[in-house]
């Protein structure tokens, strides 16, 4: 199972952890919307690609 985690801003270390748990035993990948420019279409890409997306607003 893939998952995506997207986040709109830089993770605490309370957030960081909690990701890396649903993490844990899949295949995983990040997109940062905090970080400018924000690649729309690869964002696109990303969530059809992935079984599982989690936004960490």
């Amino acid at each position: 199972m893939k998952i995506l985690h997207v986040f709109r801003h830089p993770p605490d270390g309370v957030t960081r952890e909690l990701a890396t748990i649903l993490s844990r035993d899949r295949e995983a990948a990040e997109f940062n919307l905090f970080q400018e420019p924000v690649d729309y279409d690869r964002l696109l890409e990303l969530i059809i690609n992935h079984d599982q997306v989690v936004s960490w607003w």
